[in-house]
């Protein structure tokens, strides 16, 4: 994919990472370490929901953001607890409801990051009752903080929301919906393939399964090629990114020394959202990787993990393309490509 230095932001990252790292800091002082991670990621996913276009996220995106996190991060910590033959169905429908958003340009990132609450909670693991019924007001807390420093930031340097300007002196157009007859079978598509990366990492026994999940729900998309290029994007990218986690990690598990690395790698992250996807992958995977060490001391073992599933989801995902390609979008007559 091409590489778009102009679009670099760096006070964007900045700006992100303090809000990421400041609460997490504090969660750790005090002794809430598994929570503090959580309302950090809680305040982690509700900034990309500003992505890649922060100012032109309206506030009401953002506050259904809040919202829907934390009711996918509670849905997915419920059905955790299914057996494997409701979970799984379950969990494709989830997804199929979630994508059902991404039809309205205005709440797309708020289905997508929806989807990565939803699968991310099917596979965090819980390490008491407490800490089960905390969960979702954890994720809620972050989220909220996270809207007060945006909303903050808004107020301090930008216009307020609605009032962005073209050059030319005219609102921005907003983009048309995408028809129902390509949204609805999209999103039961990438349900279905959640559905069969669920279970399959439960049946090979991977302790982070979400991660095949994830995967597939970032790069399936509606076209085989655009697939293909975000399937290898990401693989390219989570490579990348897990072995400079595995040095970091088993090197240390000190967390005031993986804090300023978190800080960083956070900043980096935002900072090349829309620049290219392979750097934002990278960065992604630096920050979620420190991010769990710090509350489940997983160390290098992570790291490879991370690939593994990785390369199982964006095989999945190229499979799911291809199928639908062969099935719903090849023109008629056209020739299946050679095997």
């Amino acid at each position: 994919m091409k590489i778009r230095a102009e679009r670099f932001e760096l006070r964007r990252g900045i700006r992100s990472a303090a809000l990421v790292v400041a609460p997490l800091a504090v969660g750790f002082a005090l002794g809430y370490i598994e929570l503090s991670v959580l309302f950090t990621l809680g305040a982690l996913n509700l900034l990309l929901v500003e992505a890649p276009a922060p100012t032109l996220t309206r506030w009401r995106a953002l506050g259904l953001g809040t919202v829907a996190n934390t009711l996918a991060f509670g849905a997915g910590t419920l059905l955790s607890h299914a057996p494997i033959d409701i979970e799984v169905p379950l969990a494709g429908v989830g997804i199929f409801v979630a994508f059902l958003f991404t039809r309205w340009p205005e709440w797309e990132n708020v289905g997508f990051i929806a989807a990565v609450m939803f699968v991310f909670s099917l596979g965090i693991p819980v390490t008491n009752l407490t800490g089960e019924i905390l969960r979702p007001f954890a994720i809620l807390s972050g989220g909220l903080w996270a809207l007060f420093g945006v909303s903050l930031y808004r107020a301090l340097t930008q216009p307020p929301f609605g009032r962005v300007r073209s050059k030319g002196g005219t609102p921005e157009p907003p983009a048309p919906p995408v028809r129902w007859r390509a949204a609805a079978p999209h999103a039961a598509i990438v349900g279905g393939t959640v559905a069969v990366g669920l279970l399959l990492g439960s049946q090979l026994g991977l302790a982070r399964d979400y991660w095949i999940m994830l995967t597939i729900i970032v790069a399936l998309r509606l076209d085989l090629a655009t697939t293909v290029a975000y399937s290898s994007a990401r693989i390219l990218g989570t490579v990348a990114g897990a072995s400079v986690a595995f040095v970091i990690t088993d090197a240390t598990q000190d967390p005031w020394i993986l804090f300023p690395v978190l800080a960083a790698v956070t900043a980096m992250c935002f900072a090349t959202r829309s620049v290219n996807y392979t750097l934002y992958a990278m960065w992604i995977t630096l920050t979620v990787i420190v991010l769990l060490n710090l509350a489940y001391s997983g160390g290098p073992a992570l790291a490879i993990t991370r690939v593994v599933d990785t390369l199982i989801g964006g095989s999945l995902a190229l499979l799911a393309a291809f199928t639908l390609w062969l099935t719903v979008h090849r023109p008629r007559g056209a020739r299946a490509p050679p095997a």
